[in-house]
């Protein structure tokens, strides 16, 4: 079982518990007391024995022992998950224990628990759309991290950082990753290895982090390694080596990020070293170009089934403004749908690959057109769309911007695409005392064997 949760304090109780539900994160969630305790790699039915831990943020479970399991409980697949060992547990999935068919019915669930108090009308949401086949070698995007676990020259290791830490967890595996992916990035740790790379942390090597693309029909692979500086030349010799006998072609960058003190993934200058500058990633019938520093959604497959349910919900021919809008991932095929498409950006990366990827598929200019500004400062350019498309970070819309969209603009059709139901529902009470109607939820599952859901939500007024 999972050692102690890491920032947290024993109480010595043991305790046996029914859980009720999930927390926030997607914990199963007991009560000792009156008092909510989040317990890890539980499901909701189950008793367990725990030993209570205080954190920072309430009650924490250690779980010891399933005492009466849920049906729903399987063996992981991966040998670094939260069960599956003694050690530190990997920080990534957090769902393996769950058999796949009921991890969509609890996502559905979760979502319809956070949306059920946003207005007296709510529809039912929907069963959570999943792409055929195993929910395995989903992520077309790997990414690892390097830390140090020996004497200089000898302690190199790769892996992801364990729960509610920066500690890394070395593996060998990772079944979530596309197989092509961890293969260059294991071969990759392996030459550094021979070559006595160290990791950056404390302060002793270079290297800091591994991110490596795969598209999901063939072509070449994009790797992007994560410097402190690019001074070294064995991290020259070492890439190289592998890169050069590498079966496919490899598209390789470096991201200087010299700053060790911050969990920020990447630094803010990256150098083209070999191979095409942008990666081919091709959803529905529309290739996108990436480069290495431009988000794109990890799982394809589920990318596709986000961008069906956009072109089922908006009418051919609408004037469309695309806020969020990345690459381009919905302003694309909505254009090729025959709409007439605004995307607004902040990233300008983001902006030239979505101008590029425009050019490739042979879109007319007047179908789309992208404006690098923030959304904030776009909304009151005269626009008047029939359709508005909202794609939001995690933290959902700013007040301005749902000020600027459901006050303002007040388009008849809005179609909001969120990772978290939480900032959803906020910003939907929003929406809703504006006039706007929920038509429409439906979740899709980006990341199997985690909580995370995407949900698209139609609105209307």
């Amino acid at each position: 079982m999972p050692r102690r949760p890491a920032g947290t304090a024993a109480i010595e109780r043991l305790i046996d518990l029914r859980i009720e539900g999930f927390g926030p994160d997607g914990e199963g969630l007991g009560r000792v007391g009156g008092r909510s305790v989040e317990v890890p790699f539980t499901i909701p039915g189950e008793d367990v024995r725990i030993r209570l831990h205080r954190s920072p943020a309430g009650l924490v479970g250690e779980l010891l022992e399933v005492l009466r399991p849920s049906p729903a409980r399987v063996a992981p697949s991966c040998s670094h998950f939260g069960t599956a060992g003694s050690r530190r547990p990997c920080g990534g999935c957090t769902w393996q224990h769950i058999a796949y068919d009921a991890q969509l019915r609890f996502k559905s669930a979760i979502v319809q628990d956070r949306l059920d108090s946003v207005a007296a009308q709510m529809p039912a949401v929907r069963p959570t759309l999943a792409p055929d086949g195993e929910p395995w070698a989903y992520r077309h995007t790997a990414h690892f991290v390097f830390g140090a676990a020996g004497p200089p020259g000898r302690g190199l290791v790769m892996g992801h950082y364990a729960r509610h830490s920066r500690d890394v967890v070395p593996v060998e595996e990772c079944p979530a990753h596309a197989p092509d992916s961890n293969a260059l990035a294991f071969a990759l740790r392996d030459a550094f290895r021979q070559h006595r790379l160290d990791a950056a942390d404390h302060g002793r090597g270079v290297l800091r982090g591994l991110s490596v693309r795969v598209p999901s029909s063939g072509g070449g692979i994009m790797a992007t390694l994560v410097v402190t500086t690019d001074t070294d030349r064995r991290v020259r010799t070492a890439t190289r080596r592998v890169v050069s006998g590498w079966t496919r072609d490899v598209s390789l960058h470096l991201n200087l990020h010299p700053n060790t003190e911050t969990a920020q993934v990447l630094g803010h200058a990256t150098r083209h070293v070999a191979g095409p500058s942008r990666l081919r990633q091709r959803v529905g019938g529309v290739t996108y170009l990436l480069s290495p520093t431009a988000f794109f959604q990890t799982n394809v497959a589920a990318a596709e089934l986000l961008v069906a349910q956009v072109l089922a919900a908006v009418p051919a021919g609408s004037r469309v403004l695309d806020l969020y809008a990345g690459v381009g991932l919905f302003s694309l095929p909505l254009a090729l749908h025959g709409c007439q498409v605004t995307a607004v950006e902040a990233n300008r990366t983001a902006v030239e690959d979505g101008v590029a990827s425009l050019r490739f598929n042979r879109i007319p200019p007047g179908r789309c057109r992208f404006i690098a500004r923030s959304v904030e400062s776009a909304l009151y350019g005269g626009i008047r769309p029939d359709v508005v498309v909202l794609d939001p970070p995690r933290q959902g819309c700013s007040p301005d911007v749902l000020d600027g969209v459901f006050a303002e603009l007040r388009a008849p059709l809005v179609v909001y695409v969120s990772c978290n139901p939480a900032t959803l529902a906020q910003d939907l009470r929003v929406a809703t005392a504006q006039g706007y109607t929920v038509h429409s939820v439906q979740p899709v599952d980006m990341f199997p064997h985690t909580a995370h859901i995407e949900v698209v939500t139609v609105l209307t007024r």
